[in-house]
């Protein structure tokens, strides 16, 4: 067995040496986060296949033995099998399949909702992608077509990789006799609301980049990009201080003036306005990180479209698109008739967030 210490500072390596001798331990020194702990380990790994477990997660009976009979058994065209999350009381759901949205968000199918209360795949059914948190995979497979992404670090790195078996002509189903309950977010949570958000925004931007096929990137990439923006232009004017001047009409009055006394006298010039706000300084950040990346992006994009054996508009036939409002504003967005004129031509479903899972308003 081998360990992958993904850079812990809580004595776990001298615990693992001292009771567990035999097991080989890899200590990287840094958290490379989900993706990364998990390249490390699958190098050093020579196992038929490969199970993927949280460590906020805890096995129901019967866990390991469904997850392995289903991939053992499943056709040849299987890459990975998907089982069910619950969360720790065992009576709501975490994950029994998900969507993803035009923009390459995702969101689980009746998270927090009450087991039965909503429609669940049957054992064999076919998921657009497999929760990271509890799946297994044909390891080979796998491989082959680039595992998780390690540029991902946490999030969406399942949801890539769901479009990436489709679109190379396989497949993944759902198990769901293979139960593991969950502490959602126990482990995330440390490392801080805008610091997931940064990671999820700019995940979910790459995902698309990569892997939308050519004519339905060139049609998605004007709401992408138009959504992207006006979300970021909505948290710049509503939450950072002397936003005002930020929608100033051409050759209106400026407020503040921009000469004024001490400006003359020191030579100096108030801030028009300053971003100040950690939301809207976490959209600036996951943009940053596309445009810094944008060759290696390009790069990656070229090394899945030659693998592409199916056509996205088969696989948004099974799993159609998402557009659903989710952040304040979006849904002045979405009912907006230049929205409207940038959506791609694909198989989408429109709806509220509730639909899908229980928010706060629910």
């Amino acid at each position: 067995m081998t360990v992958v210490d993904n850079g812990s500072r809580d004595g776990s390596i001298g615990g693992i040496r001292r009771k567990y001798p035999q097991v080989r331990l890899l200590p990287l020194g840094a958290n490379h986060g989900f993706t990364g702990g998990i390249a490390a380990g699958l190098a050093r790994s020579p196992g038929q296949s490969v199970v993927f477990l949280n460590n906020d997660a805890v096995p129901q009976p019967g866990w390991l033995a469904s997850l392995v009979r289903a991939i053992d058994e499943a056709p040849d065209d299987v890459i990975a099998v998907g089982g069910k999350i619950v969360d720790m009381s065992g009576e709501l759901i975490d994950f029994i399949g998900g969507v993803m949205t035009f923009d390459g968000h995702a969101f689980q199918n009746g998270f927090r909702y009450p087991l039965g209360s909503r429609p669940e795949p049957r054992c064999g059914d076919e998921l657009f992608f497999a929760c990271g948190g509890n799946m297994i995979a044909r390891r080979d497979a796998f491989l082959s077509i680039g595992g998780f992404d390690d540029d991902y670090f946490a999030y969406l790195e399942d949801v890539d990789f769901g479009w990436r078996a489709w679109l190379t002509g396989q497949r993944v189903l759902y198990e769901p006799r293979a139960v593991v309950r969950h502490a959602s977010s126990a482990t995330s949570r440390r490392l801080g609301d805008f610091e997931r958000g940064v990671l999820f925004e700019r995940n979910a931007l790459q995902t698309v980049l990569k892997n939308y096929e050519q004519d339905l990137l060139r049609e998605a990439s004007g709401s992408i990009f138009y959504a992207y923006l006006y979300r970021l232009h909505r948290y710049a004017t509503t939450r950072n201080p002397g936003a005002a001047e930020l929608k100033r009409p051409p050759l209106s009055p400026s407020t503040p003036p921009q000469n004024g006394f001490w400006s003359r006298l020191f030579g100096t010039r108030p801030a028009i306005a300053t971003i100040d706000d950690p939301l809207t300084a976490m959209q600036f950040r996951a943009f940053e990180w596309i445009v810094a990346n944008a060759e290696r992006i390009a790069q990656k994009r070229a090394a899945v479209q030659r693998l592409r054996r199916r056509c996205d508009r088969e696989i948004f036939e099974r799993f159609p698109l998402h557009v659903v409002p989710t952040y304040p504003g979006d849904e002045s967005l979405m009912s907006s008739a230049l929205f409207r004129l940038l959506r791609p031509d694909a198989h989408t479903v429109e709806g509220r967030l509730s639909d899908i899972m229980r928010t706060g308003d629910s």
